[in-house]
């Protein structure tokens, strides 16, 4: 059977393409706005020999263009230009009908749980990114659609909750390809929140994930079951959570990195630009340390003689931003990384054993990204692209589930 073919949308630095690359499939277009996460994914996909891995990636440079569909609100591209499936097509020299999978990842901050300190703006639609993958499938209609979000999406809706999400299902399950009629055609789905950690990803990143397939009931449409667990029942398949011990604690990385050090011309390590540690002011390491003593966090500091040291502006929380200055767990999966992954005031960030954040290259293991994945220079861009990033296994369960479908459907129609 040939490789399938995928088309990554709203790609990234490559994380949704690479799973897909694990899994055997050929990617054969990626699309986004950001320039510095398609500088990423080129270095990453398109520039390095991918053929310790079942697929491929078949073109040279990813697209760089707004895919809002000159949807006004959207304002995702600045001044680049906005581009039709059609487009996409031309760009990479491919044929309508010859996408097999249409990946997507729309930017999800309009629906985050972080919006929760900054209001949307009222009147202000949330959709038009979501609307825009939609009009993007619907010009092609593939046999399948992968869809990434937010787990806060399955219950965001400005009229009543889960509106977003119905109109998704409701857009997909009437799509048709032209001579089909609905009986034959629209798409099956299984739409749910599922939790990476769940699947071999050292991190607990809950994200909905949707899988499309057209002309299925819904019945015949899976997501992947889960392959680990916290506590896996002895009689079971089931391996336990992958950890940032297991991940990060290894020969071929410096622990104990002095604050603004990176690991270039260090004895007995291989060079590696992206192992480097902030620089860190001496409040944030003092932080660090006193928290240590008292627990895991700076509420732990109630009532201490460290009491001094929480921030003006958690002194009077009794709940939210707990994870602020939060030290990692050696025997758990990461937080969910955001783009503020290596700084400690923005999260539970702080390495399980030293007084420092954690690395890029840390943050992108954990991640889920490959050793060799090269990273950008500029910190905020490089926490940025990993923060914002889907973890390669999860979507290579997902298309291993797709390649299954397609031999069971070619199998029934011999």
């Amino acid at each position: 059977m040939t490789k399938p073919k995928v088309l990554d949308l709203f790609c990234g630095a490559g994380g949704a393409s690479m799973g897909f690359v694990k899994a055997g499939f050929d990617v054969v277009g990626a699309v986004d706005a950001d320039a510095t996460a398609l500088d990423t994914y080129e270095t990453n996909l398109c520039n390095k020999d991918l053929d310790s891995y079942p697929g491929s990636v078949s073109f040279d440079e990813p697209l760089q263009a707004d895919l809002s569909r000159e949807y006004e609100d959207a304002k995702v591209g600045g001044d680049l230009p906005s581009v039709t499936f059609g487009d996409i097509l031309e760009f990479f020299d491919l044929e309508s009908g010859e996408v097999d999978v249409i990946c997507g990842c729309p930017p999800c901050q309009n629906f985050s749980s972080l919006r929760d300190t900054e209001p949307w703006p009222d009147g202000k639609p949330k959709d038009s990114l979501l609307r825009a993958f939609v009009e993007h499938v619907q010009e092609e209609v593939p046999d399948f659609v992968v869809f990434e979000n937010v787990s806060n999406i399955m219950n965001a809706g400005d009229d009543f909750p889960g509106a977003y999400v119905d109109w998704l299902i409701r857009q997909m399950e009437t799509t048709t390809r032209e001579g089909d009629s609905e009986d034959v055609g629209g798409y099956g789905h299984d739409l749910r929140v599922v939790n990476a950690a769940d699947y071999g990803v050292p991190q607990k990143r809950k994200r909905t994930i949707g899988l499309f397939a057209y002309g299925a009931p819904n019945e015949d449409v899976r997501l992947p079951e889960a392959t680990h667990a916290k506590n896996p029942p002895r009689d079971s398949n089931l391996n336990e959570w992958k950890t940032v011990r297991d991940t990060i604690r290894r020969d071929d990385l410096k622990e104990d990195l002095e604050l603004g050090q990176k690991q270039v011309g260090i004895d007995g390590y291989p060079d590696d630009p992206a192992h480097r540690a902030r620089r860190h002011r001496k409040s944030t390491v003092e932080m660090a340390e006193a928290i240590r003593k008292h627990g895991g966090s700076w509420m732990d500091l109630r009532g201490t003689d460290e009491e001094h040291r929480i921030k003006k502006c958690h002194e009077d929380r009794e709940s939210g931003a707990s994870s602020a200055y939060g030290i990692m767990e050696w025997d758990e999966p990461a937080p969910t990384l955001t783009t503020k992954c290596t700084t400690p005031s923005s999260g539970r960030f702080t390495h399980p054993s030293q007084n420092r954040g954690i690395t890029f290259r840390e943050a992108a293991l954990l991640m889920d990204f490959p050793r060799w994945f090269e990273l950008p220079s500029r910190n905020e861009d490089a926490e940025t692209v990993v923060g914002n990033a889907v973890p390669p296994t999860l979507i290579t369960k997902v298309a291993e589930e797709i390649r299954t479908s397609r031999q069971r459907h070619t199998t029934v129609t011999q």
